[in-house]
């Protein structure tokens, strides 16, 4: 795709995005029928309504949504002047770990040196009105993960979110922050020095939104799946029994993310929603960096290890081929079955009974859910 068919498409994703009651799953619904985002919008509407789960009221608003086509290309001017960098779903830059989520970004806009999806990511979420405490934990487990190498995640918002990303660009880490906003302003706007340094000490800003949208409430929780969606894991330090670090890591669980929460006293509201994320056995109780790095198959580097992989590849017995792809597919973590089949390619018709025969082998481990992991 030469870069003009390619800002095309981003211009037609856009304009897509922009049109009211339209998600990331319906797009992406469209864009897999008719082959392209141009397509989409060439589309007739007697044709769109051939679609499966496209009814009525979604046909006449992709008609529509040529509308957004001029505002489209105004933005994709305008971040060029900024040197914001620009991806869609469909590019083969895109981060692999977003692109594995069903309500994926269509379209993200960066700006810094990092590439998103470049280092391993981990979040580190939690309240904006932490204690001491929650500080204190936030500073200490940034700088650690800073100078293990992991690009560390988070949201630039008050609290947990402004200390994870401080430290980190204290200890000469990278980070990337996740906004709920265009990249036209910084919210809250007493974090503006921080996102410079942010840029300046090779992280990155990164949003789904175009210029000229404001942090609305709503857009918040849509921002969170982002965070989640980019990382390995998550790690909650404070939460209360409700608010968006507990959304975070809801939507990790949902990704099939590992999920960590610090625990905290009974009494503390601060740390209710981290108890409770550990009672529902949605998040392991985290421990220490290094206990974390060895759960995820990470090395130091925050990248995976390979020579701990080698060490088990040696012990086990004959595979087959699919057997063998199924191991490699788990070599960095758990997986869904239905994860398990896109990355292998191995029909259902008999994967079950090559992961049964893995547990049998004691190759592998079954958890609830249909997920699966090395042993």
């Amino acid at each position: 795709m030469t870069e003009a068919e390619k800002k095309e498409s981003i211009q037609a994703l856009l304009a897509l995005k922009a049109t009211d009651k339209i998600g990331p799953i319906t797009i992406k619904n469209l864009v897999a029928y008719c082959g392209s985002p141009i397509q989409v919008l060439k589309t007739s509407k007697g044709k769109l309504l051939k679609i499966p789960e496209v009814g009525e009221k979604t046909a006449a608003m992709v008609v529509q949504a040529t509308k957004h086509l001029a505002n489209a290309e105004k933005e994709l001017n305008w971040v060029e002047k900024q040197k914001i960098r620009v991806w869609s779903y469909l590019d083969a830059e895109y981060p692999d770990m977003l692109r594995h989520i069903p309500d994926l970004p269509v379209v993200l806009f960066s700006k810094g040196r990092l590439l998103p999806g470049e280092k391993t990511g981990i979040a580190v979420v939690g309240t904006r009105k932490p204690t001491e405490y929650g500080k204190k934990t936030a500073i200490e487990l940034s700088a650690k993960l800073a100078e293990a190498g992991v690009n560390i995640v988070s949201g630039l918002a008050y609290g947990i979110d402004y200390e994870a990303h401080r430290a980190t660009v204290k200890h000469n880490g990278i980070t990337t922050a996740v906004l709920g906003h265009g990249l036209d302003r910084i919210y809250p706007a007493k974090h503006t020095l921080l996102s410079e340094k942010i840029i300046e000490s090779g992280g990155c800003l990164l949003t789904e939104y175009p210029s000229g949208t404001n942090p609305d409430a709503v857009n918040f929780p849509s921002r969170n799946r982002i965070v989640a969606g980019l990382c390995k894991a998550t790690i909650v330090i404070e939460a209360a029994s409700t608010g968006g670090a507990l959304i975070t890591a809801r939507q990790a669980f949902d990704y099939d993310r590992e999920v960590y929460a610090v625990p905290g006293n009974l009494d503390s509201p601060f740390s209710e929603g981290c108890n409770r994320l550990i009672k529902d056995n949605i998040a392991r109780i985290f421990t220490t960096v290094q206990d974390l790095f060895t759960d995820l198959g990470l090395q130091e580097s925050g990248l995976p290890n390979p020579d701990e992989f080698k060490e088990k590849s040696k012990s086990l017995p004959p595979l087959s081929g699919d057997e063998h792809s199924i191991v490699e597919a788990l070599r960095n973590g758990s997986l869904l079955i239905d994860l398990i089949a896109e990355k292998t390619g191995i029909p259902f018709s008999r994967l079950n009974a090559v992961l049964l025969a893995l547990e049998f082998k004691g190759i592998i481990q079954q958890f609830p859910g249909k997920k699966f992991k090395l042993s």
